[in-house]
Order: C-alpha cells, then sequence, then structure tokens
C-alpha cells in the first residue's frame, strides 16, 4: 500500500483567485500570502486543519513571536520571509517520517495496529457528524451506515483531524492492550476538546494573515517540554491518560482519540486507494482548566465555583443565534462584560496590538464562529453551528467610537427583540390566549432578528471600509431599524380580530388591549432608538385613528 505524505501530497482545501484547489502543509504555508484562506468546505475540518497542523507546524519551526513588535514585522511582511520559509521546508523535511497518513509504524495522528479484541472496525462516516453512523443519524443525510462513502486520503486525513477536536461522547470501542477496557468498551469519554467550546477563529484576507492573526504570543518561547504530537519522541500506542496540556502546542495537537484509518487499493479512484473503514478508541482525556493556553474561545467567570470546579467555563454558541448578537463577547477585551464574560485571548491579542497601532484600521478582518451542539449525552452530534461575521477592527479598542456604536447596535437590537416578543404576547392576551414558551414556535422578535441580520452585516462592513463614517452609520442604523420594527409590527397589529380592541377586561383602563399594546410597542422604539423623526412609523397602524 502506497503512503500519502501530508506533506506534499494535496489534501489542505484553500482558495486561490477565488478557485478552490488542494495542496499540501509545503506550500499551504510557503505560499500563504497567496491563498485566500482555508475553503472551509466543512467548517469542523477546516478548524482542524488550522489547529492541528498549519498553526503548530509554523510555531515548531519558526517560533511565536515573543513581544507585540515582532508581532508586528512578521505581519506587516505579508508573507513568510525567506529565513522563515527555509526553517518551515528543513523542519518538514525533518519530520518527513512523522506526516506519512498511512505510515506502517507510525502514521500521522493514528495508531499503527490499533485494533479491538473482535478486530472490529466502523465505517469511516463515524469520523464525519453530517454522515449517518450508529445512533448519530443526520435529518437530511443520504447515506446510511451500510452504505459509507468512500473517502480519498486526503479527506480521510481531513476527517481524522476533526475527529479528534469534535468526536462524540459516550462508550468507544476498546482497543486491544488498553488497561482501562471493560468488556471491551470504555465508558465516561468526553466529546473532543473543541465540542466544549464555542471556537472563534479571526481571518484575514490571506492564509499568512489567518495565521497570524491566529498566532498567540509568547514572551517566554515555547516552553521545552511543549512539542506538537508528532514530535513527542515516543509512538503512539492503545494507552491513553488524564492529564493537563504540557503547553499550548500539545493543547492543539491533543489526541483525543486513539484512530487508525484503513486504507484499501481502488483502481477506480485518484491516487488507486480510498478509506471506508476505520478504528476509532479512547484517547487522551483533559483534565482541570485551559483557560491560560487555549486562544479560541470566550469565558464567562463562574460566580461561586465549588471546590472542583474551574473558575471560569468555555461560552458555547447557542444554535440558531447569529454570531453578530454576540458581540459583546467578541469585544469585550477590555475586562469582563457585565454577565462576566471575556474574550477570546485571539480577540484581547488583537485589540492591544490595534491599540498601539500595528494593525490597519482598515484589515479586512472576519470572524468565523464554529461549535457543535450534541444530543442524547453528548453521544450525536444535533447541529453543527457556524457563522462569519466582517468586524471592524478598531471596534476592538476601548475607547473607540466604532466600538461604542456597534456595541450600541447590538444591544438595541436584542431590545428590540425583546419588544417585539412582548408585542406578540400582548396582542394573544387581548384576545384570550396564552403568551407563547420562549422556546416554542418562531416568535415575533425571531421574525425581527432575522431582517436584523443583513442589515448589521452591512453595517460592519461599512465601517470596516470607512470607520470615520460611524456617525452617518450610527443614523442609518436608527432610521432602518424603526422601519423594520414596524414592517414586522404593523402586520399583526392590522391582523388583529375585533375583540382586541376592547381586549377580554373593557373595565381596566388599561387592560390588555390592541391600543395598549401598540402604545407600549411605540414607548418602547422611542425608548430604544429615541424620539421617531416624521414619517418613520407607518401611519397605517390598526388604531390610528
Amino acid at each position: 500500500m502506497s503512503g500519502f505524505d501530508l506533506r506534499s501530497d494535496p489534501w489542505i482545501e484553500v482558495a486561490e483567485k477565488g478557485h478552490p484547489r488542494e495542496v499540501g502543509v509545503r506550500d499551504a504555508l510557503v505560499h500563504a500570502d497567496l491563498f485566500e484562506g482555508l475553503t472551509v468546505t466543512d467548517p469542523l475540518e477546516g478548524v482542524a486543519v488550522l489547529r492541528q497542523v498549519l498553526l503548530p507546524v509554523v510555531i515548531d519551526a519558526v517560533g511565536a513571536p515573543r513581544d507585540r513588535a515582532e508581532w508586528a514585522r512578521r505581519f506587516e511582511q505579508g508573507r513568510f520571509d525567506g529565513e522563515d520559509v527555509q526553517r518551515i521546508v528543513d523542519y518538514l523535511d525533518e519530520q518527513a517520517a512523522a506526516f506519512d497518513l498511512f505510515d506502517p509504524v507510525r502514521p500521522f495522528a493514528q495508531v499503527a495496529g490499533l485494533r479491538t479484541a473482535k478486530g472490529e472496525t466502523k465505517p469511516v462516516s463515524l469520523l464525519i457528524p453530517r454522515l449517518a453512523s450508529g445512533n448519530n443519524v443526520p435529518l437530511f443525510s443520504a447515506r446510511t451506515e451500510s452504505d459509507p462513502p468512500a473517502l480519498t486520503p486526503g479527506a480521510a486525513a481531513r476527517a481524522l483531524l476533526a475527529a479528534h477536536c469534535w468526536d462524540t461522547a459516550a462508550i468507544k470501542s476498546g482497543a486491544v492492550d488498553d488497561p482501562l477496557v471493560k468488556a471491551g468498551k470504555t465508558t465516561g469519554n468526553p466529546t473532543g476538546p473543541l465540542g466544549q467550546l464555542g471556537v472563534v477563529l479571526p481571518m484575514g484576507a490571506t492564509l499568512f494573515q489567518t495565521l497570524m492573526l491566529n498566532m498567540m504570543i509568547m514572551p517566554q518561547g515555547v516552553h521545552p517540554d511543549d512539542r506538537p504530537q508528532w514530535r513527542t519522541g515516543k509512538v503512539a500506542d492503545q494507552k491513553w491518560e488524564e492529564r493537563g496540556p504540557l503547553g499550548r502546542l500539545d493543547l492543539l495537537t491533543w489526541q483525543s482519540r486513539r484512530l487508525r484509518l484503513i486504507p484499501e487499493t481502488d483502481a477506480s479512484a485518484p491516487g488507486g486507494v480510498v478509506v471506508r473503514r476505520v478504528v476509532l478508541c479512547a484517547g487522551d482525556r483533559l483534565r482541570g482548566s485551559v483557560q491560560d493556553v487555549e486562544p479560541h474561545t470566550a469565558w464567562r467567570q463562574v460566580e461561586r465555583p465549588k471546590a472542583d470546579d474551574p473558575p471560569a467555563r468555555p461560552v458555547r454558541h447557542q444554535p440558531g443565534r447569529a454570531a453578530w448578537r454576540g458581540l459583546a463577547g467578541l469585544l469585550a477585551t477590555a475586562g469582563p462584560t457585565s454577565d462576566r464574560v471575556s474574550a477570546p485571548a485571539v480577540m484581547e491579542q488583537l485589540a492591544g496590538l490595534q491599540a498601539e497601532g500595528r494593525v490597519p484600521e482598515d484589515l479586512p478582518l472576519r470572524v468565523l464562529t464554529v461549535g457543535v451542539r450534541y444530543g442524547t449525552q453528548s453521544a450525536v452530534v444535533e447541529d453543527v453551528i457556524v457563522d462569519e461575521i466582517p468586524l471592524p477592527v478598531v471596534a476592538l479598542v476601548a475607547d473607540s467610537r466604532v466600538r461604542e456604536v456597534v456595541l450600541a447596535v447590538a444591544d438595541g437590537a436584542e431590545a428590540l427583540r425583546i419588544a417585539a416578543n412582548r408585542l406578540g404576547d400582548d396582542l394573544r392576551v387581548a384576545c384570550g390566549a396564552e403568551k407563547v414558551p420562549w422556546d416554542r414556535g418562531q416568535r415575533l422578535g425571531d421574525l425581527l432578528i432575522h431582517r436584523f441580520t443583513p442589515v448589521v452585516r452591512r453595517l460592519l462592513a461599512g465601517l470596516q471600509r470607512q470607520p470615520e463614517a460611524v456617525e452617518e452609520a450610527e443614523d442609518a442604523w436608527l432610521l432602518v431599524a424603526r422601519r423594520l420594527a414596524w414592517e414586522v409590527a404593523d402586520p399583526v397589529l392590522s391582523a388583529a380580530g375585533p375583540g382586541t380592541f376592547l381586549g377580554r377586561a373593557p373595565d381596566q383602563r388599561f387592560g390588555p388591549r390592541l391600543s395598549v399594546a401598540e402604545a407600549s410597542f411605540r414607548r418602547a422604539l422611542n425608548d430604544i432608538l429615541g424620539p421617531a423623526s416624521t414619517g418613520t412609523a407607518p401611519a397605517t397602524g390598526s388604531t390610528a385613528a
């Protein structure tokens, strides 16, 4: 069986001049300035490739910046200079044996000869949440477990890395020679480490910029004991352990599972090799808090932590919630928010760099947010949560007017959502119905937030290009937000039944009725957006007479 060299064989999905292509690790890094970035066909795989391979290779080969000045010098170059390129090339040559996906002794991120007592294997779809496997049956999956895909080596490599990051929890097959196996299984397995987080990745105009934006400054350098999984000095075996990370490189390349891809010869496939089956067993478990070394998630301080609990917990993304609605957490770079949320370390670092003028104000910064919602004791993937927003880099600075306006927009939108929901509830009560439970059905505020999303994206993109136009942007938001609020509210008011005019309690002066509901909504809009200008509210309200 021929090998697959991750250094040179194409497998990393990138965009070049708007077109997708696949490259090896060497090309991805040496020519990082020529690629717009990772194409992120599967966001779980894209995050895994960046964290588990590209970032660790650069840090281990070139070294992390020691201070903001060094970081800025590298960033301003726009590419890896000749000396850094040579270091990367030499490093990959030195680690050649560790980057063979099908090496018989040390396959990349796997355990050679891994097997269960009964020699069982699983379909490779076990590594891909969007495909059916076991209890994980996505609603719109076109395949069943009995019809697994045949992955190319490159696709299998991406799925392998994603499994280390995001794999489901619960029972795993027991590996032969694993001393912790009971009855052929291991229990109590947590999800992959990123499954516990709400991942936040800043991205730039090129892959090089993205790598630098995620490159944490390390004043003391990399600890001598900290190294990526392929340079640990020992061949991975069936035994796993529970421990804390030795440092950032150890955490980024954490081996949360013991895995083995099973290649098959297939003359009809490009390259003649496919992967249909896999062995997946328990892997290393993280112990203690990783807040000091984890760069890609926001944290919420625990108000009264128990004796054995960490003082902060990672903030996870909420399904159905657009990323811009979490701007307060993303921009909490000057200290925790009112609900004790601190920004991800990569965003705090970028804020410090911007405050010192070390990154351009018109940097085309995009923020990718990725998370997973698990179900049934985290044994199945229910949802993959993905969003991407443009973000003015000046908004990260504590005393920025752009920051003030952006946060006011997010806060105002949330307040308008609540006001719209209250209007819907008031109208239902006026006609004698029950309020809609907050967690059931689509409420009026949900529709309004949906209308706001493209407006807020345009506002953020505009402020990114022209941060000096912040006052005009704020004025435009106030006008558009009011118009959209009435576009959502007016049809509901106009369609209210005759019984809502007097309501169910006509003797109560301010009892629930149509006029009271509308007046309350108007007051809320004025409180949130300021007094209405002439012509900004509809003249055809159901009680306008």
